[in-house]
C-alpha cells in the first residue's frame, strides 16, 4: 500500500497538469449578448496560473494572446527570482505630493500679518534706469504733457511754456528731450517790449528778438524747428489792428528773418497774412525757398497783383512761388471773384506741387477756376470747393469720372448752389473711397422733371462714406430722401451725421437718441423770435428744435404700469415717456460745431485766419483769458 500511494499522487498531479493545460473553447461572438455597461469578451480564452512551478503554453489550435505593437515595452514584473519583493513596485519616477491651493490658503492664512503684507520700498529708483530709457520714451511723456495743457483747439500757452521750462531743469536727459520738444515746435510770442529795470542803462528788448537771436547763434536748435505757431498777441501786430505801422514792419522782418534760419521749416500755423500792400509780401520770399514745406495758405482777397499797392508782387511771381514745394501736402487758396489771376494760373500751380493732397479752392473768379479746370485737378485725397461761381451741375457730375475720384476721400462743396439731385447720385456711386461728405447751400436740390419720386433711381447710395454733414437751408425734398435712403439701409458705413435743417426730425429718427438738455429763457425767446416762415442759418437754433423735439416725444406714452392691490384694485398708475431715436442704430446725431463755440456748423477759412483768444467769462477782460484757439489748415477738410 505505501508503494502504491506516491503512484496515485503521481497519477493525480499527471491528471491536475493536463487538465490545466487544456484549453477551453471561446464561445461564439453571435452567441455572446453585448451589455451596454460591460466590456465585449475576446474571441479567445486567457489562461491563469496559481503556481510558479506549472508553466504553461499554449496549444496550435488556441489563438494567442495579441502582442503590443509599440517598440519599447516597458515590463514591470521582476525578470529573475532575485528581484521579486512581494509587496513592493518600480516607479519609473519618484513620486512627490503636491499641496492643493486650500491648504496654499490656509497655510497663508496662518502667517501673521506682517509676513502677509510685505512693506513697500519707498525708496527711488535707481539713476541708472531713468538713463537707460530710449529717447522715445522722453517723447511720448512731452506728447502727454501737452494734451494735458490742450483742450480740442485750445492751447494754454503760458501753462505749456512754464512746464517745459521746468523740465529742462531737471537733468542732461530731461533737458535734451524737452529742448528738442520745445523748439520743434515753437509758440512764437509778441514783439513788445519786455519791462526794463529801474535804473537800467540796456535797451529795449522782445521776446521775439531774443529768439531770433537764439536761432542765429545756434544752428543745431534752428534745425529743430518744423512749426511756427503764431500766437494771438503777434496776430494783432501782424494784421494792423494793435500796433502802428512802423510796429507791424518790424514785425515782419524779424519773422522773416525767423524763417529764414529754420532750414527744415515744415509748417506756419495761427495766421495766413492777407496780401493787402508790400509789407505783406515779405514773408513769400523766405517762404519760397523753404523746400521742406507741407502746409501753406494764400489769402489774397483784398489783393490787387500788379497795381500800385503791390509793385513787387505779379501773378507770375505767385505762380514761381511753387517751384521748390516739392513736398507740399496742404494748399488753400483763397482769392476775390474781383480778382483776375489770369486763365491757366491754378492749373500751372498745382503741375508744380507733386506731393499735394489736400486742396481747397474759395472764391476764385469764374475765369480762373471752372468746369474745364476742375477736370484737370490731380489725385487728391481732400477737396473743398467754396463758393466758385464758374461751377455748375454739369461740371460737378462729371468729376464722378475724372482721376481726382479714385483717391478722393473727402469732399465738401460750399456755397455752389447746386440744383439737380442727379449730381449727387453721380458722386455718391462712383466715389468708391469716399468717407467725408459735406454740403452746405441754401438751395435744396429737387429731382429731375422726369424722375419720378417712387423709383429706386432717386435714391442715394454709398458704400464706404462714414459721415455726412447736409446743411441745407430752404426746406425741400432732398432732407425726406436722405431719411429714405438711411432707412434701407443705402448707407451701410455710416456712423454720424450732421444735418442743422432737419426741420421735422426724420433723420432724428433714425439716429441713436441724443441727451436731454436743459434749455433756459433765453432760448425760449430765441425760438420766439424767428418763426416758421424765416430761415436762418443759425446753429444754436437747431440745437433747440432737436430738443424741443426731444421733449415731445417724452411726452408720448411708450407704455404705462398699472398697480393693483391684493383685491385686484388699481392703487398706482405710471407712465413711461417714449423717446426719439433708434437705440439699435450706430449712427450718431451730431449738431455741435467744429470750431468751439462757434454759432456755424462748418469751420471756414476766417476761424484758421488768425488765432482767437478764449475766456473764461463773457466780458472779455484780459484777466479771463483761459488760452488760445489755434487750428491748422488740415481741419478746413
Amino acid at each position: 500500500m505505501a508503494d502504491e500511494l506516491p503512484k496515485t499522487r503521481l497519477k493525480r498531479s499527471k491528471s491536475l497538469k493536463n487538465l490545466l493545460s487544456r484549453t477551453r473553447k471561446a464561445p461564439s461572438v453571435q452567441d455572446e449578448e453585448l451589455l451596454p455597461c460591460r466590456p465585449v469578451k475576446q474571441p479567445f480564452a486567457q489562461v491563469h496560473t496559481t503556481s510558479d512551478d506549472i508553466h504553461l503554453r499554449p496549444t496550435d489550435g488556441a489563438p494567442g494572446v495579441p502582442q503590443r505593437t509599440s517598440s519599447q515595452q516597458r515590463n514591470t514584473w521582476p525578470t529573475s527570482h532575485k528581484e521579486r519583493n512581494p509587496g513592493s513596485y518600480n516607479f519609473d519616477t519618484v513620486p512627490h505630493l503636491v499641496r492643493t491651493p486650500w491648504e496654499s490658503e490656509r497655510r497663508m492664512s496662518r502667517r501673521p500679518q506682517s509676513q502677509r503684507l510685505p512693506v513697500k520700498d519707498m525708496r527711488p529708483l535707481p539713476r541708472r534706469i531713468f538713463e537707460q530709457l530710449p529717447r522715445e520714451i522722453y517723447h511720448c511723456i512731452l506728447d502727454h504733457l501737452e494734451t494735458q495743457h490742450t483742450a480740442r483747439a485750445t492751447v494754454d500757452v503760458l501753462g505749456l511754456q512754464s512746464s517745459l521750462k521746468a523740465l529742462l531743469l531737471v537733468n542732461r536727459r530731461w533737458h535734451r528731450a524737452a529742448r528738442e520738444h520745445m523748439y520743434r515746435e515753437i509758440l512764437l510770442p509778441s514783439n513788445d517790449d519786455l519791462p526794463k529795470r529801474a535804473l537800467s542803462l540796456r535797451s529795449s528788448n522782445t521776446r521775439l528778438k531774443m529768439l531770433l537771436r537764439t536761432l542765429e547763434e545756434s544752428a543745431a536748435l534752428a534745425s529743430m524747428v518744423r512749426h511756427l505757431r503764431v500766437t494771438a498777441s503777434l496776430a494783432c501786430t501782424l494784421d494792423r489792428a494793435d500796433g502802428s505801422l512802423v510796429d507791424r514792419r518790424a514785425t515782419y522782418s524779424i519773422m522773416a528773418d525767423i524763417i529764414n534760419h529754420c532750414p527744415n521749416l515744415e509748417l506756419i500755423s495761427g495766421y495766413s497774412p492777407a496780401v493787402r500792400d508790400s509789407v505783406d509780401t515779405k514773408l513769400f520770399i523766405p517762404l519760397a525757398v523753404r523746400s521742406g514745406l507741407k502746409s501753406h495758405a494764400w489769402n489774397i482777397q483784398a489783393a490787387q497783383l500788379g497795381g500800385g499797392l503791390v509793385p513787387d508782387f505779379d501773378p507770375m511771381d505767385f505762380v514761381e512761388c511753387h517751384d521748390d514745394w516739392r513736398s507740399l501736402e496742404t494748399l488753400v487758396l483763397c482769392s476775390s471773384p474781383d480778382l483776375d489771376l489770369g486763365i491757366g494760373m491754378v492749373s500751372a500751380v498745382l503741375q508744380r506741387l507733386p506731393s499735394l493732397k489736400h486742396l481747397m479752392l474759395s472764391r476764385l473768379n469764374r475765369h480762373d477756376f471752372h468746369n474745364g479746370t476742375l477736370m484737370t485737378l490731380p489725385a487728391l485725397r481732400s477737396l473743398r470747393l467754396d463758393n466758385l461761381e464758374g461751377l455748375t451741375d454739369h461740371g460737378i457730375e462729371q468729376l464722378a469720372h475724372t482721376r481726382t475720384a479714385m483717391s478722393l476721400e473727402s469732399l465738401s462743396l460750399v456755397g455752389l448752389e447746386l440744383t439737380s439731385l442727379r449730381t449727387f447720385q453721380q458722386l455718391l456711386a462712383n466715389l468708391g473711397r469716399l468717407r467725408k461728405f459735406v454740403l452746405v447751400q441754401d438751395t435744396s436740390p429737387e429731382m429731375l422733371p422726369g424722375m419720378q419720386a417712387t423709383s429706386s433711381g432717386t435714391a442715394l447710395a454709398s458704400a464706404s462714406l462714414q459721415y455726412l454733414h447736409w446743411d441745407i437751408l430752404v426746406a425741400g425734398t432732398s432732407t425726406a430722401l436722405i431719411a429714405n435712403s438711411i432707412a434701407s439701409g443705402r448707407f451701410p458705413s455710416l456712423t454720424k451725421v450732421k444735418v442743422p435743417g432737419d426741420y421735422e426730425g426724420a433723420i432724428q429718427a433714425l439716429c441713436r437718441p441724443i441727451a436731454q438738455e436743459t434749455l433756459d429763457a433765453s432760448d425760449l425767446e430765441l425760438i420766439d423770435r424767428f418763426n416758421s416762415d424765416r430761415y436762418e442759418r443759425f446753429l444754436r437754433l437747431s440745437q433747440i428744435q432737436a430738443q424741443l423735439r426731444v421733449r415731445e416725444s417724452r411726452q408720448q406714452p411708450s407704455f404705462n404700469v398699472v398697480v393693483h392691490d391684493e383685491n385686484k384694485r388699481i392703487s398706482a398708475t405710471h407712465v413711461i415717456g417714449g423717446y426719439l431715436g433708434d437705440m439699435e442704430s450706430k449712427i450718431e446725431y451730431s449738431l455741435e460745431p467744429d470750431v468751439e463755440g462757434s454759432h456755424y456748423s462748418l469751420i471756414d477759412f476766417g476761424d484758421v485766419e488768425m488765432p482767437k483768444a478764449v475766456y473764461e467769462k463773457r466780458n472779455e477782460m484780459d484777466r479771463s483769458v483761459r488760452g488760445e484757439q489755434l487750428l491748422d489748415l488740415s481741419t478746413l477738410f
